[in-house]
């Protein structure tokens, strides 16, 4: 075993300098503020400010998810031959990858104005900046967060590492509910979403500088892939059973996240009666609540365990969200309170799962998988990708069932609370259930045992 893997007492498990942890996790910031805009404002600009048609948009964002899911386990891939160019060759990738990031963002809010009102060549021109901005985060994303876990091999540094960067990324979610507001607020729609594209960039640079010369290196050796078929590579990781159960908790976890995030703003708009500024300092509120609790779950993991802090987290939500039945029209204050206990619980749900994923890349249960930093995480975003669009795919069919349809003049908010209440809270309890049940952790037993004080495995 190479010296620094061991975690043992060796140079794998000494705490990361605090310097070297903020460093490291800087670029979370515009990862998660790209994130954001892509998936609310994107559909938004071309629908109403471009004047795209819907049908057109929907069959270019089948066609761009379907190519970055793809993509996802092949980029996982190159990540770990990044690794044989040193201890800091995924930074190395991460560099290469995250030009297109900040181009693609800028192509999707800046498109030609000589092209506007061409149907054709505004479809061209969407296509194009989507497939270059999923690539440049898939590529920076998983190359990034894949050095992360290897930053250390001590179970609570992990927590560390994916809590300092998950700081930032709320902090980055935050940008990205403000920014588009106030710059659509102040300049008008057209130039205001211009203006995002442009800010962006500089805000790319300045947050990416510091992971790449300051981030630290990895404590683990090259990565190395003996089959010779990539797609064995891609999905070896499969044969760790504990991978397997934490990608069907998160799955099922994130899938009532993807039901919320489709459906918010109609439910504001029409359940609460709220503004588009309201809307906006719900999303703001549930944002910022996130970031500042990520440090208490952090604190929590360590008295517990990582999955029983999660679960905590998710039983936590769901009763929060449970509570929303009873506001409604006017209703405002009360649901930004609710937001408050929601964006708590957000912040265990992006601070714990790459932690528990990172002991699990390097548990015994792996085989001739441990290690293989790069392409767990591959799959991993591939996971995530697939429990947004879970939700997102089941969301508006059964609020459509249930008599919401603004295409054909349907609003009924009841089909609205169901979707955007009911919903995520039985998918919530069935994601509690499964965690209570199964043994997610590499080092830990299932949280029944963990609470219960047998620490089973």
């Amino acid at each position: 075993m190479h010296p620094g893997t061991s975690g043992n007492g060796t140079a794998a498990s000494v705490k990361i300098p605090f310097d070297r942890l903020v460093a490291y996790a800087t670029l979370q910031l515009p990862l998660a503020m790209a994130a954001l805009p892509v998936v609310l404002n994107v559909s938004h600009f071309y629908g109403e400010i471009v004047k795209l048609s819907f049908g057109i948009m929907g069959a270019i964002f089948i066609i761009a998810r379907v190519l970055d899911a793809i993509q996802d386990p092949v980029i996982g891939l190159i990540s770990d031959r990044f690794t044989h160019y040193g201890r800091r060759g995924r930074l190395a990738f991460v560099a290469l990858m995250t030009p297109l990031l900040g181009g693609g963002f800028y192509m999707l809010f800046d498109p030609p104005d000589a092209w506007l009102g061409n149907q054709t060549l505004m479809a061209a021109w969407l296509m194009a900046a989507l497939i270059l901005v999923h690539l440049g985060y898939s590529g920076v994303s998983i190359s990034y967060h894949s050095h992360g876990a290897e930053l250390s091999d001590d179970y609570n540094e992990r927590t560390r590492v994916t809590v300092a960067r998950e700081v930032f990324g709320l902090l980055g979610m935050t940008l990205a509910v403000v920014l588009p507001v106030a710059l659509t607020a102040k300049f008008g729609e057209l130039d205001g979403h211009i203006l995002l594209g442009l800010i962006f960039l500089p805000i790319l640079l300045l947050f990416s500088l510091p992971t790449m010369i300051w981030g630290g290196p990895s404590v683990h050796p090259p990565v190395i892939h003996a089959e010779g078929n990539p797609l064995i590579a891609f999905f070896a990781p499969l044969k760790n059973r504990l991978f397997r159960r934490l990608l069907l908790v998160f799955v099922v976890n994130g899938a009532a996240l993807g039901v919320a995030v489709t459906i918010m703003l109609f439910y504001v708009e029409h359940v609460l009666k709220g503004s588009k500024v309201q809307a906006g300092i719900i999303l703001l509120v549930y944002f910022v609540a996130g970031a500042a609790s990520v440090p208490m779950w952090l604190m929590l993991s360590k008295r517990l365990s990582k999955a029983a802090a999660w679960f905590i987290a998710m039983v936590m939500t769901a009763a929060a969200m449970a509570l929303a039945i009873f506001v409604g029209n006017g209703d405002f204050y009360w649901f930004l309170a609710i937001s408050v206990v929601t964006g708590i619980g957000i912040g265990a749900d992006y601070g714990l799962p790459p932690s528990i994923l990172a002991d699990v890349i390097n548990s015994s249960e792996g085989g001739d998988t441990k290690g293989k930093t790069g392409t767990y995480f591959g799959l991993w975003a591939l996971a995530t990708k697939l429990a947004t669009a879970i939700g997102a795919a089941g969301s508006l069919p059964v609020a459509e069932m249930l008599g919401f349809n603004p295409a054909r003049g349907q609003y009924g908010t009841t089909a609205l609370i169901v979707v955007y209440i009911v919903l995520p809270v039985l998918i919530k309890v069935g994601a509690a259930l499964l965690i209570w049940f199964i043994r997610i952790e590499a080092e830990r037993g299932s949280v029944r045992d963990e609470l219960r004080g047998r620490g089973a495995l």
